[in-house]
This record gives structure tokens, sequence and C-alpha cells, in this order.
């Protein structure tokens, strides 16, 4: 029988997740010839190609049926190792999240945590992005998720954060203004980066507006818009399917990108801590 290595399978995979061979070898440490080369062996020991040649690291047929493959047996893999050496591991971790958020994956990541570290108990507070910021430097959480404008460089790890467009989101058949008629607008509280961007968006183009609705509840801004009170924005990922959405239309300006990123201070971690932050950036990635 023929075995193929884990780790080459891993090497694989983040070059696909990262789009290169270079940022590969940066995340695991090696060389980017030494990455060539384990993508050279994996295809040997498979007998085909799995990289298309040419100027973009698109997949062959079968490259993507392994790709699929390979990220199920890593997370296997994973959790076999997690779950051998982790049963000893306890402890609280307090996590702030956006409201958004908690819907679009916390439940998720949380679930495949505890599969493997039964004994980690994770205490959540969701609020506003401004407000959970204030919290976390005050020191009520232990790792916080916000979200923020995009800025044009960022310097953390890649892991800690996604950039995300945002959209329009508004019910099936509703009809945006005429020019003159001002724009009825769902909205979280004062201070949420979604309100401040459309707000913007919209004065820079003189469109009139108003808020019709106000609230703090994620099912709350939805309640209102699939009753048709009026449309708001929302980060791509986290905008659920039964409501339409779109980037503009013709009386709506494009909205700048969002930045939702990960805060934690890392020598303050325990290990309980920085288990949930692997799951927390696993959770990003796959939004």
């Amino acid at each position: 029988m023929t075995n193929i290595p884990t780790d080459l399978l891993r090497t694989f995979v983040t070059i696909k997740d990262l789009g290169g061979f270079t940022s590969a070898g940066e995340l695991l440490g090696r060389s980017q010839p030494a990455i060539s080369l384990q993508v050279k062996k994996l295809e040997e020991i498979l007998g085909t190609k799995i990289f298309l040649r040419g100027s973009s690291l698109e997949l062959t047929e079968d490259g993507e049926y392994l790709y699929r493959a390979a990220r199920q047996m890593l997370e296997i893999n994973d959790q076999i190792i997690a779950k051998v050496r982790g049963d000893n591991i306890s402890g609280k971790v307090r996590l702030g999240i956006p409201n958004d958020f908690e819907l679009a994956f916390l439940a998720k990541a949380l679930r495949n945590l505890s599969r493997v570290y039964p004994n980690i108990i994770v205490e959540v507070e969701c609020e506003i992005s401004k407000v959970i910021l204030q919290r976390y430097q005050k020191g009520h959480y232990d790792i916080a998720l916000a979200m923020e404008r995009a800025k044009e460089n960022e310097e953390r790890d890649s892991r800690d954060y996604r950039l995300e467009s945002l959209e329009w989101v508004f019910k099936e058949g509703h009809q945006t203004s005429c020019d003159d008629e001002p724009i009825p607008l769902i909205a979280y509280p004062q201070g949420c980066v979604y309100r401040s961007i459309m707000e913007e968006a919209l004065q820079a183009q003189q469109h009139p507006y108003r808020f019709m609705y106000t609230s703090t509840s994620l099912l709350g801004i939805f309640s209102a818009v699939e009753e048709g009170l009026g449309i708001t924005a929302m980060a791509s990922s986290v905008i659920p399917d039964h409501l339409r959405h779109a980037e503009s239309t013709a009386t709506l300006p494009a909205l700048e990108r969002v930045c939702i990123g990960l805060y934690y201070k890392e020598p303050e971690l325990n290990i309980a801590s920085r288990h949930v932050l692997d799951f927390l950036r696993s959770g990003i990635a796959n939004l």
C-alpha cells in the first residue's frame, strides 16, 4: 500500500489556502525551493499533476479532488492528536464577539472545540465592535473579535484577520428609493462600523436617508429587513441566503471593505486560550 505523508498534504493545502508557494513557506517555516520539492514528491507519489502549470495556481481535476480529501484527512489527523494530548486541558476563556459573527461561525467553532477539548469553557459576550474593543482594553476579555474599517496595510499575523466586502441587504422585491426620496435604513446603534460606512457613502453622493429602525440585536435587524422597513449593510459572509444583497445599485453606492480581526495579548494567553484562538482562526478562514 502507498501512504501519503501528512506533511506533504499540509504543505499542499497551505499553498492552496494562501495562494502561493512563498506564502506557504513563510507560514510553515520552509524555503520556497523546499516547498516546491514537497509538491513534486506528492505528485510523484500520486502519479499525477495537481497544479496547472502557468501564471496562476489553479488546480487540476485531480488537484481539486485531492484538496477536498486532504483537508478532511488533516482535520482527522489534528483531532486525533489533540484528543489524545488534550483531555486534561481545562480552563475558562472570556470572548467578546460582534453579534453578526456569533451566528456566522461561532457555534460551529465552539462545537468543534468541545469535541476535542471538552473541559474548556468559553464565556461569550456579544456587542457592537466599538464596545467590544473598549471592554477588551479594560481587560474584560482574553480574546476579542472585532470589526473595523480596512487599513491599507495590516502588519499582524494573516491568520488573525479577514477582509470583507460590505453589501447592501434588502427584502426580495424591495424597491430602492428615487433620487429625491430618503432611503430608509436599518442599523445597529451609533458607533457601529456598518452604520458609519452607510452614512458616509450616502452623504458622499448627496442622497437623502433616514434611520427607520435601530437595534442591538442581529435578529432584530433581520426581522426589520424581512418586513420591508428598509435596507441595511452587512459583511458578505454573514448575509442570510433568503435576503437579497448587492455591492451597489443604480441608487446605492459601493461600500468600503471592513476588517474582521482577532485581538489578544500573546504573553497573557494560557493553554486553553491558545486552543480557543486556533479554532477561532480556523472559523475566520472558513467563513
